[in-house]
């Protein structure tokens, strides 16, 4: 039996009445499309705190010099990473010689242009510049600055983050222990001042900025389905090109109504804390975040802002229990960085965590070296996630729902999702011929 005859027979049928017992309807199109608005699906829960909880009397504001893309040489030492490197180069130039698909000229080449907007960007620059760049202020429009209830504007902010590209948006009143305490050897400090500013020695952020407008922006499947290869690293990196996108507009949106706005990628703080607390997602076995509509395959960024809104909670649908049993993610792992354990704990790996929250803690250092290795970066935790689907049928939606709320079906779910050959690598020669629609991505999955 093959999947489309077992999901007709067996688990469709199957399927259905569990969707018809949890929604109370048999019609499924209606009851699994949620609510439209900037909601999640049906199956999703609000809570008043994360899941994975946080040790107030440990975690605190962390020296991004500590992450592995700032201490590299100090985790793997000089000596290695000098030899990882010639290694990496000299498989490259075999690569292309074989003209192996998925590490050819035009591979790496779309990879490299995918960064071309947010190689734009930087800490305080460019498209994440924390000074306005070119919108009339409301003073020099003649008018008064924006003035709606808070709500209002909550809804406003998350149409125009939609427009903008985001995938999906939430708001949280901002942690200042989720922003770093340094970036790039200067020191990140809240001040009460009008406007952000920075210097020789520090960054300012202003002590009214209470709020975080936390969006994800989808990555291609089919991209990612390809790794380990360049055809994955350009999906990644046509992510981040419309983070940066998606931050600029938002931000230059929101100075335009009259407030402050900084705008924010991988720099100046954890993206995936405030996602989480804006309830995005949930943390997973990968320590990032996991979603109920596009599962692992987002990119994460933020906005800082002073403007008053409505915040949202964050969210439960039954991914800490998912990835107690799943495990497809670390047995998917080339490098073993991805815990095993069948439970998240306080205990990190290194230096490069962050202490004081609860997680499945990785091993930073040899994921980073196996990018090296692998001469194109690696997306196969994200590639085999069985949250990551790209069709909008039925079926998965139901699945969906029952691993929100039977979570004695996951084990099941899991070992299907696997037999049915999710999360298989792709052929890297025939993503050319795909005729993808728009970035890579269907934007109208996961919006019912």
């Amino acid at each position: 039996m093959d999947r489309r005859d077992f999901f007709k027979f067996g688990l469709g049928g199957a399927g259905l009445t569990i969707g018809e017992s949890l929604t109370g309807s048999s019609d499924s199109d209606s009851s699994l499309s949620g609510n439209h608005e900037f909601d999640h699906p049906w199956w999703v829960n609000r809570l008043e705190e994360p899941k994975l909880p946080v040790d107030d009397r440990v975690y605190s504001r962390f020296n991004s010099r500590k992450n592995v893309f700032g201490s590299m040489v100090k985790y793997y030492g000089m000596k290695n990473l000098k030899e990882l490197r010639e290694r990496s180069q000299k498989k490259t130039q075999r690569y292309y010689r074989e003209n192996r698909p998925g590490y050819r000229l035009q591979d790496r080449a779309l990879a490299d242009a995918g960064w071309v907007i947010s190689r734009l960007g930087g800490l305080n620059r460019g498209t994440r510049s924390w000074t306005r760049n070119f919108v009339r202020t409301p003073q020099q429009r003649g008018v008064e600055e924006y003035k709606g209830s808070l709500g209002e504007a909550a809804h406003m902010i998350k149409a125009a983050a939609r427009y903008f590209g985001a995938a999906t948006v939430g708001i949280t009143r901002l942690d200042r222990r989720h922003i770093n305490a340094k970036e790039r050897g200067k020191r990140i400090v809240f001040e009460g001042v009008e406007e952000p500013y920075g210097n020789k020695e520090k960054l300012v952020i202003p002590d009214k900025c209470k709020y975080a407008v936390s969006m994800s922006v989808q990555m291609s499947l089919d991209n990612i389905a390809c790794s380990p290869t360049a055809l994955s690293s350009a999906g990644s990196s046509m992510g981040y090109s419309r983070c940066e996108f998606l931050v600029a507009g938002l931000t230059e949106f929101i100075r335009g109504l009259g407030y402050v706005a900084i705008p924010s990628v991988n720099d100046l703080g954890s993206s995936v804390a405030p996602a989480v607390d804006a309830g995005l997602g949930e943390l997973g076995r990968t320590n990032r975040l996991i979603t109920p509509e596009f599962g692992p395959m987002v990119r994460l960024c933020k906005v800082l802002t002073d403007l008053p809104l409505a915040v949202d909670k964050p969210i439960d649908f039954g991914l800490l229990e998912f990835c107690k049993v799943c495990k497809r993610c670390a047995e998917a792992c080339p490098c073993n960085c991805l815990s095993f354990e069948d439970e998240p704990s306080f205990e990190v790996k290194g230096p490069w965590n962050n202490p004081g929250h609860k997680a499945w803690f990785e091993d930073s250092p040899q994921c980073l070296a196996y990018w090296q290795e692998s001469t194109s970066g690696c997306s196969n935790c994200l590639r085999v996630c069985p949250w990551t689907k790209k069709d909008k049928t039925v079926i998965h939606q139901i699945i969906k729902g029952a691993s929100a709320k039977i979570p004695a079906l996951d084990a099941f779910f899991t070992s299907m999702d696997e037999s049915f050959g999710y999360g298989r690598q792709r052929s890297a020669r025939k993503w050319w011929d795909l005729n993808l629609p728009e970035y890579g991505v269907d934007t109208t999955q996961g919006k019912g």
